[in-house]
């Protein structure tokens, strides 16, 4: 795939993506007015969108290095656990639906990098 295709793609993702967290947090906010973020909604959105660049991100970059054997796949998903444990961390005070809630949507991101990869890694393998 052309590198400025590639690019843009990521960017309209990128902009789809915060547009739907912002969406999803304004409508959990209509229903639960008094959440514990309500006061910072502009910093909740910025960490969510860096936590989704780093979870994206990590995958998308590292998948090439981590299909070289099978030490470097079990590295790669230990990095990713870390990362997930570290970010569902602060949630767990406020029980567990929480703890999912931000989970879940990094387990998808991860899986979305992998599909871009596997997608950016096949046109590369067809030009060639």
């Amino acid at each position: 795939m052309k590198r400025s295709v590639e690019i843009t793609v990521h960017m309209l993702f990128w902009v789809l993506f915060t547009a739907v967290a912002v969406m999803l947090s304004k409508l959990y906010l209509e229903a639960k007015p008094d959440a514990p973020f309500a006061a910072h909604f502009t910093y909740v959105i910025t960490l969510e969108v860096v936590m989704g660049l780093i979870f994206f991100y990590t995958t998308f970059f590292c998948l090439p290095w981590a299909r070289k054997n099978g030490t470097n796949t079990a590295i790669l998903g230990l990095i990713l656990l870390a990362l997930t444990l570290f970010f569902a961390f602060p949630a767990m005070k406020f029980g567990m639906w929480q703890v999912m809630s931000s989970v879940i949507p990094h387990v998808f991101l991860i899986f979305l990098a992998w599909i871009f990869r596997h997608f950016s890694d096949l046109y590369r393998y067809k030009q060639a």
